[in-house]
């Protein structure tokens, strides 16, 4: 994506990194009722400072006050309190029906539309620019439905039809008749965890669960002689085979598969726990086999599943490497003395994955990785679900 402004700083936000805008600024005074005129020189100056002081990146906290400071510089001390107060109390809006309303929130839009596979800054100034819209338009308070509505146009007329019916798609989904489940599988060190925290964060899902979890909360009902291949890893297991089942069978991959069918029960129970509490959760681990649709579960949840791999065995086997770096109780040893293993399983998950025509990604670089997915998603979840479209391109006046 170009950038918008090559010299430029950052904003921080718990929300977003975004590139300071001088033209969001200057309209947000201007929503404060100062002079126009002064508002967008304000926004300027507030810019050249800042880059003339060399700062990369500023908390947004921080850069309000300093555009306070600023006001009251040129305007005098009272625009600045009539800044301040109008952004404590003046821009609040009221959303949801009579008696369940809730102030509008940045950060739930923000979400949803990260959900919908914008990026971080498109996401970050649709959400401002629906927040400086709907005050300009003087709206004190607005459905979910018009609100859901006003966001779609806002994207279709800035950004096209893909992303807003992918906005909209997910935005259904919050209030589903059925569960949501995503099973991300594949081997050890592909990046598994990582993106089911990040998917999560930004699907709204607030379970994730990993089939390592799974696999010791077993390990406290089962003993290691009655059931020992759950006190190994996946790419270990082996070891616990006393009776290998012969040349023809592939000692490292037959353990790994015995070990799946006795974590696939805690899965299970997991599924059918979300399916009961209509609850969308995220289960990932190696043990989620790639497999075709499960009848025991259709038409209960939208089960959808993901195979995460790193396809390029040097960059597999750097990331156990970099592990070091990052953790200190996480030796990469092990896995690298088991990486042979880890690449036959990873071989073996992404056979299986092809011939159940099971989505793989190729996990090279988190951010691109995390779109893929959530286009696919997307993708998988718009065959699913039937939305009339025409009712939210339809033009409305914005109500009161």
């Amino acid at each position: 994506m170009p950038n918008r402004e090559h010299n430029n700083f950052v904003v921080v936000s718990e929300e977003f990194r975004f590139p300071y805008s001088r033209g969001l600024m200057a309209r947000s005074l201007i929503r404060a009722s100062l002079p126009m005129e002064e508002s967008y020189k304000i926004a300027s100056l507030l810019q050249e400072n800042l880059l003339a002081q060399g700062v990369k990146e500023i908390p947004r906290r921080k850069l309000k006050q300093l555009a306070m400071k600023l006001i009251q510089e040129r305007l005098g001390k009272e625009a600045a309190e009539k800044y301040k107060n109008w952004k404590t109390n003046g821009g609040t809006i009221l959303v949801g029906e009579k008696g369940e309303q809730q102030p509008f929130s940045r950060g739930i839009l923000a979400q949803s539309l990260l959900a919908a596979g914008l990026d971080p800054d498109i996401a970050h100034r649709v959400t401002e620019k629906m927040a400086v819209d709907l005050s300009e338009w003087g709206i004190k308070t607005i459905t979910r439905d018009e609100l859901r509505r006003l966001t779609y146009q806002k994207i279709l007329s800035d950004f096209g039809k893909p992303y807003a019916r992918h906005y909209l798609l997910w935005r259904t989904l919050k209030r589903p008749d059925k569960p949501l489940i995503l099973l991300f599988g594949g081997a050890t060190g592909t990046g598994k965890s990582t993106l089911s925290v990040e998917i999560a964060h930004r699907l709204g899902i607030t379970r994730v669960i990993g089939t390592d979890t799974i696999r010791e909360i077993m390990r406290g009902m089962f003993s290691r002689k009655l059931m020992p291949s759950i006190y190994e890893s996946s790419y270990s297991v082996w070891k616990t085979m006393a009776r290998p089942l012969g040349d023809s069978k592939d000692t490292v991959l037959a353990a790994f598969q015995e070990q799946t069918q006795r974590v696939d029960v805690g899965v299970k129970a997991i599924i059918h726990r979300a399916i009961n509490e209509n609850l969308s959760t995220i289960i990932e681990g190696v043990h989620l086999i790639p497999e075709k649709e499960d009848p025991e579960f259709q038409n209960k949840a939208i089960i959808l599943q993901v195979l995460i791999s790193t396809l390029d065995e040097e960059k597999h086997r750097n990331r156990f490497i970099s592990r070091d770096q990052d953790a200190v109780f996480r030796s990469s040893q092990k896995y690298l003395e088991n990486f042979e293993s880890i690449r036959k399983i990873q071989d073996a998950l992404t056979a299986r994955a092809k011939e159940n025509d099971v989505f793989i990604v190729d996990n090279v670089y988190f951010d691109e990785t995390v779109s893929k997915i959530i286009q696919f998603l997307t993708r998988k979840i718009g065959e699913l679900i039937d939305i009339d479209f025409s009712a939210y391109e339809s033009t409305k006046e914005a109500g009161n």
